[in-house]
């Protein structure tokens, strides 16, 4: 019991510093954090109920899930392939499609939560 009491506290440390990494490096991630704030102070303004702010928080986590993800595989493609080379074009974009889908799940989802509010009054 205690190895994974220990082994949960350095998980705990190495997901902090990724976080840390993230936010540091990615000024993408640090404009992702900033609209899912603001959109959920949307959903508040407008009277969303708690879970449909809760799945709006879902998914803008999920965006930053995706975004880390789409981080460590540039991170790793720029230390194997420093030069420019299809193989490492093709990657970066493909991870930036990725995080391109998870923004527009997000984005859709605000803008029909808002459309709904604006067509029930």
């Amino acid at each position: 019991m205690r190895t994974w009491i220990e082994h949960f506290g350095s998980a705990w440390q190495w997901s902090a510093s990724g976080v840390a990494i993230l936010f540091r490096s990615e000024v993408a991630a640090r404009m992702e954090l900033a609209a899912a704030i603001v959109g959920v102070a949307w959903l508040i303004v407008l009277r969303r109920s708690p879970a449909e702010i809760g799945v709006f928080g879902l998914l803008a986590m999920a965006a930053l899930a995706v975004e880390a993800l789409n981080t460590a595989i540039e991170t790793i493609v720029d230390e194997i392939s420093p030069q420019r080379s299809e193989f490492a074009r093709r990657a970066k974009d493909l991870g930036s499609a990725a995080v391109f889908f998870m923004l527009t799940t997000a984005g859709i989802y605000l803008v029909a939560l808002t459309a709904v509010s604006f067509v029930t009054r």
